[in-house]
């Protein structure tokens, strides 16, 4: 049976009324060049869009008449739901431009192209398609913007062999954007594709199209199979086509040390970006501080490691990647005395951040049996976010580790207080139940463990806390591979 379809132009009535003042320009002047405006509302990354949407309101006051204008507030809109879908605000404003933009110009694509994407994201792609033909029937020439929307739907609807063709489309366009449509087939190619069938095809697509992206991928396929050579070489070309591509500099700088065993090569490169951070994005900061840190570190040189780790994950946009990536580091080295020191720095640098106080103490416990300093981390890690269970289970295993058993099961059963689900704590509840010779209540927090996680009863069989239970008749049921059945919670 055939789905109903919507009316190819139901979108104009379900959607009406023109966008409301009130959008203000954020400081940066219109640029004059329309061509570079595009390329900017179809690329920038999420946290420009905002800029962005004062630049294009500016040009449709300079240009009230624009179809174009209204496109690209339109197109702005769109790309803003997509990143909150629950606003769903921004789809009305973005049907409502595309409309305008019809009326404005209805043998031009603008308008289309908008409607069409509306309708997808409302979960209707076969009208979607059938817009975008109709535009076809009635435009006075065909646009690349046509193809390579087209090419977003094909995709978005798991048709990824059919998208490649409709951006091969666009891009044989005079007037085409590659800069919009090469990002998007190399993402339709890169899911197509793998190993060496996917360096094939970013080669034969390189020796057509002249385009960065088509590059860095292929750089980066020959990363994925282990052809560190291949990618550094052409890291290099990059580098000499383009060499305000920082990107093609920093990727090379890890596989030199990484790969290549070429760490001064590497510490030179990334020590001559540092030197002009202030080109690179915010994240290509952090990436670039944290490599050379980790190199600085392999070095020996202690106190320049920490100070790199420390401003890539203080003023880092994303801190828990970078913090993992020193961690890592450190462990490596095995010098996770210095990373107690830099989460101390950090948590001086970050005030009220209680994961880095309790990393801190799970650090000094588990790996430096330093419990004294541990307890107070995690203290204070719980008096930031008191009802964080992990935060009352490191404070317990701890207690633990310092015979302080009456202070560990005062920690668990805090936790699993907070949340009743948390197998990890229950478990540890046994077995200090079990140490402190309570055998029957540890058999009742050891079968509430494994209920909520099966994978338990394995742990269970081989684990010393548990020699008071060993020969009990519950315990042998408990860790029975044939009982998960009836232990397993409903």
């Amino acid at each position: 049976m055939q789905r109903n379809k919507l009316p190819k132009f139901l979108f104009l009535t379900l959607l009406t009324g023109f966008l409301t003042s009130g959008i203000s320009a954020k400081g940066e002047e219109l640029r004059s060049n329309p061509f570079e405006l595009e390329d900017r509302v179809w690329t920038a990354s999420p946290d420009k869009l905002q800029d962005l949407e004062g630049l294009v309101t500016k040009l449709i006051q300079h240009q009230p008449s624009s179809a174009f204008g209204h496109y690209l507030l339109a197109q702005l809109y769109l790309r803003q739901f997509k990143e909150e879908p629950t606003h769903l605000k921004l789809l009305k404003q973005a049907s409502e431009l595309g409309q305008q933009a019809i009326e404005l110009s209805p043998k031009e694509d603008y308008g289309y192209l908008i409607a069409a994407q509306v309708l997808d994201l409302m979960g209707y792609p076969e009208n979607a398609f059938d817009i975008l033909n109709f535009g076809k029937d009635e435009l006075r020439s065909a646009s690349w913007r046509s193809s390579f929307v087209s090419g977003l739907l094909q995709d978005t609807n798991t048709w990824g062999k059919r998208s490649i063709a409709d951006f091969e489309r666009s891009l044989k366009y005079s007037d085409t954007h590659a800069n919009i449509v090469v990002p998007q087939l190399v993402k339709v190619l890169q899911r197509s594709y793998a190993g060496d069938k996917l360096v094939s095809e970013l080669l034969e697509w390189r020796s057509r199209y002249n385009h960065l992206d088509f590059d860095l991928s292929l750089a980066a396929a020959y990363e994925q199979n282990a052809n560190f050579a291949a990618a550094h070489q052409t890291y290099r070309e990059i580098q000499k086509k383009a060499p305000t591509c920082h990107k093609a500099f920093i990727e090379d700088a890890i596989i030199l040390h990484s790969q290549l065993n070429q760490s001064a090569q590497a510490e030179s490169m990334l020590t001559k970006l540092i030197a002009n951070e202030n080109v690179l994005e915010k994240h290509q900061i952090s990436l670039v501080k944290s490599q050379l840190g980790r190199i600085m570190l392999e070095k020996g040189d202690f106190a320049q490691s920490r100070r790199l780790f420390r401003e890539a994950i203080s003023k880092g946009s994303n801190s828990m990647e970078w913090l993992t990536f020193a961690h890592k580091s450190y462990e490596k080295q095995h010098r996770l005395k210095d990373f107690s020191e830099l989460l101390l720095e950090l948590s001086i640098k970050i005030p009220g951040s209680s994961y880095l106080y309790a990393l801190r103490g799970e650090v000094l416990s588990e790996n430096l049996a330093l419990h004294d300093s541990a307890l107070e981390a995690f203290e204070s890690a719980i008096l930031l976010d008191p009802e964080r269970t992990e935060f009352h289970n490191g404070l317990g295993l701890t207690y633990y580790r310092m015979a302080r058993y009456d202070e560990a099961l005062t920690s668990f059963l805090k936790a699993t207080h907070i949340d009743p689900q948390d197998a990890t704590s229950r478990y540890n509840q046994a077995c200090v139940l079990s140490i402190l010779g309570r055998s029957i209540e540890a058999l009742g927090s050891l079968r509430e463990a494994i209920g909520i996680d099966p994978r338990l009863q394995q742990t269970a069989r081989s684990d010393k806390d548990f020699e008071n239970l060993r020969e009990m008749q519950g315990f042998q049921f408990l860790t029975n591979p044939r009982s998960s059945a009836s232990i397993r919670q409903p």
